[in-house]
């Protein structure tokens, strides 16, 4: 077998033995031994794509949980190693949803057969064997004692379980999603939420104990079910229901035996996620929402033996500098687990005594919290986090706040059973790339890729000025910024800040960027700029800690972006030069565009779009807009705006209960046209569009469909 001979991909030296590589008149590098292993089987089985279970199986023996994120790392890691291989190509190719292979053919210095090497192994071992006989007593002494200390650190290691290796099971395996993972008290049944790829969106139960029999329905409706929680005796399930038709929320008590449902409280249609816990003794449940006397979504408790209860706030609801949205019950009742919001790029996980309401921050620097739970002993708990869209697990150590990383990508909204101590959750990867769609076709076309690769990539804006695209890919493990030509070639990362960044903006002139980030060590977010002609970083002017996404003044002198405060949500205009802002909207304008000198078009949280005429000593006395586009937006933001020859034109992204569409709006004739239909989450929360007048095209950004499975982890640090 060829494979552990040295061998040679284009000017690059590759010494298996040696576990390094050198470059043509260069040093030797070393590279480590995993890396190796993987480029050593590309390169005997060159030109083969070798599927991503094929390496895993051969480099990591088939662990599936060390292997999975292992390999991804590899692969990226022997593609910086390798740079310059080759000057015209890359050498290790993608091959999406099958696996990988080498673009460059491997010349090796010999080829020898599988015995021949394992006779040179034996040759090398002897030369290196360590002969008593030819040492002295000092040496032997040594050597016995090395060994000795060798076996009992295995043996100690063996007592604290660390050579046991994890166990990830499947559960659910159906296509589509299985979410919002709640296992019943004794672990047999599983209830969760299965979307479909047509779009249902219902509620089921599955047996443990009849694994090869479908999983049984549990809801039959149009509205949209979110988390569910099972009572500590196992005899309801409660869950949150939405119906956006009805423009109706509850929260219901679905008795598992009988089926019979019980509301048993309305709840806003608005907030966000539902996040459910219950009590353990089964007399209190919690749930996030945002009654109408509240400023802020947080936390509320409802008694479950008051027939007459009406929800009690907990979380803070006054001068309050976070929203509190996920929760757990502590297994004694005495704390309660919260997430605190801070900002789109801040949130932790705090420890909240529920008699004095003392509160301890567990978790530091974590941006997204992705669902959490207690471990039944009361002294851990298990959550998932999302950093530049890579969903990994942890456990926290409630004591000493130390936290371990379950190394599991897509992880998310853990579980236990209560009393059989097993851990569920959700595995979702996320799966983002630059799409184009030709406006010239008459006979609508699929949109194309334009940048994509195992990594993420989204937030397109095109600069017909210096006719680039800029956008955003966490391919370093952050979201940073990069630039590419209109086909996606020529790609240049521009930012190394290793923090998160949203929302890039080319300025009218295509010379500045303008882009989201939080400001580290604290709880704020800046709009930051960044001249692409000297490199030079600086920050906008504000006296607000939360921003959203930013946009140029007509004449690049200012940025508009809009801020939120205790009191409102609007956009304001921040001139870059003077330090100085001011407020454009007072009617909770979320994201605005300058479509001349002195208008303003801007999208709201509620329908349609608006324009406002800007004038000087504005104020919400004098304020005036007008509705432009009276349809039903996705979001705020999922929108563009285009004049050509003095035709004005809008593109926007429009949701149903079944599928997707990009339509068109045409200014003149007032009018709304489908583009293009797509399935549904085709096009993201994150989603947004930028128009390319030179080939007549659109760039968005594109989801692929997840598949999102229900699994069970069994884990050494997770025994009782």
């Amino acid at each position: 077998m060829k494979v552990n001979t040295p061998f040679k991909i284009g000017n690059c030296h590759i010494y298996p033995f040696e576990y390094s590589i050198q470059f043509d008149d260069a040093e030797k590098q070393s590279v480590q031994a995993k890396f190796i292993e993987v480029l050593c089987y590309l390169a005997q089985h060159s030109p083969r794509i070798i599927p991503r279970e094929e390496l895993i199986n051969n480099i990591w023996q088939g662990n599936e949980y060390v292997g999975e994120k292992a390999l991804t790392n590899a692969i990226w890691n022997l593609r910086q190693h390798l740079k310059g291989a080759d000057s015209d190509s890359e050498v290790i190719e993608t091959i999406r949803k099958v696996g990988y292979r080498l673009l460059i053919t491997p010349i090796f210095d010999e080829i020898i057969t599988e015995s021949d090497f394992s006779s040179q192994q034996s040759k090398h071992a002897q030369s290196n064997t360590f002969n008593i006989k030819d040492k002295n007593k000092k040496y032997n002494l040594l050597y016995l004692l090395l060994t000795f200390l060798i076996v009992i650190l295995i043996w100690l290691s063996l007592q604290n379980n660390e050579f046991i290796q994890p166990k990830v099971t499947k559960i659910t395996k159906s296509p589509g999603g299985e979410m919002f993972v709640a296992p019943s008290p004794d672990g047999q049944y599983i209830a969760y939420k299965w979307l479909t790829p047509d779009g249902e969106n219902n509620l089921y139960l599955h047996d443990r104990e009849h694994p090869k029999v479908d999983a049984k329905q549990l809801t039959f409706d149009q509205a949209k079910e979110g988390h569910s929680v099972w009572s500590n005796n196992g005899k309801y399930l409660y869950f949150s229901r939405r119906d956006y038709v009805k423009n109706k929320c509850d929260i219901v008590q679905l008795n598992i035996k009988t089926h019979q449902e019980k509301v048993i409280i309305n709840c806003p249609i608005g907030g966000g996620y539902y996040y459910l816990d219950i009590s353990p003794d089964d007399k209190t449940l919690a749930y996030h929402g945002k009654h109408s006397s509240a400023k802020k979504s947080g936390v509320y408790f409802i008694s479950l033996i008051d027939k007459d209860a009406q929800p009690v706030r907990f979380s803070c609801q006054q001068d309050c500098n976070y929203r509190e949205r996920d929760m757990a019950f502590s297994p004694d009742g005495i704390h309660i687990a919260v997430t605190r919001r801070f900002s789109r790029f801040n949130e932790n996980i705090f420890l909240v005594n529920l008699t004095t309401k003392a509160s301890t921050q567990l978790t530091f620097k974590e941006q997204d919290i992705v669902g959490l739970a207690w471990h039944p002993n009361g002294k851990k708990l298990v959550y998932g986090a999302q950093r530049a869209d890579i969903r990994s697990g942890y456990i926290l150590n409630i004591k000493d706040k130390s936290t371990h990383n379950l190394q599991l990508e897509g992880f998310s909204y853990p579980a236990f059973a209560r009393k059989s101590g097993e851990l569920f959750y959700q595995q979702r990867p996320e799966n983002y790339y630059v799409a184009r769609l030709s406006l010239n076709n008459t006979v609508a076309s699929s949109p194309l890729p334009v940048i994509q690769s195992t990594f993420n990539h989204l937030h397109p804006h095109y600069s017909s000025a210096n006719k680039k695209i800029v956008y955003l890919s966490n391919e370093s493990g952050h979201y940073e910024l990069w630039t590419a030509s209109i086909d996606g070639k020529n790609r240049e990362q521009l930012t190394h800040l290793q923090r998160t960044i949203r929302y890039p903006r080319w300025s009218n002139d295509g010379i500045k960027v303008a882009f989201l980030s939080p400001v580290e060590e604290q709880h704020a977010d800046k709009i930051f700029i960044l001249n692409i002609k000297n490199k030079k970083l600086s920050t906008v002017k504000s006296p607000f800690s939360v921003h959203d996404q930013p946009t140029w003044s007509w004449d690049d002198s200012a940025i508009l972006t809009s801020v939120t405060t205790d009191e409102y949500r609007d956009i304001y205009l921040f001139d870059i030069k003077n330090n100085t802002n001011k407020r454009l909207t007072f009617n909770g304008g979320r994201y605005g565009m300058m479509i001349s000198a002195n208008e303003l078009l801007y999208g709201k949280s509620s329908r349609g779009l608006w324009k406002t005429t800007l004038v000087p000593n504005v104020n919400k006395q004098n304020f005036s807009a007008i509705k432009i586009v009276d349809k039903k937006l996705s979001d705020a933001y999922a929108w563009t705006y285009r004049q050509q020859n003095k035709k004005q034109e809008l593109f926007f992204k429009e949701s149903f209960s079944q599928y997707q569409q990009i339509s068109h709006y045409d200014f003149t004739s007032k009018k709304v046209s489908p583009i293009i239909r797509v399935p549904l989450l085709t096009l993201s929360k994150d989603f947004s569009i930028t128009t390319v007048d030179d080939n007549n095209t659109l760039l968005f950004t594109r989801s692929i469909f997840p598949q999102i499975d229900i699994k069970m982890l069994e884990h050494p640090l997770l025994a009782k």
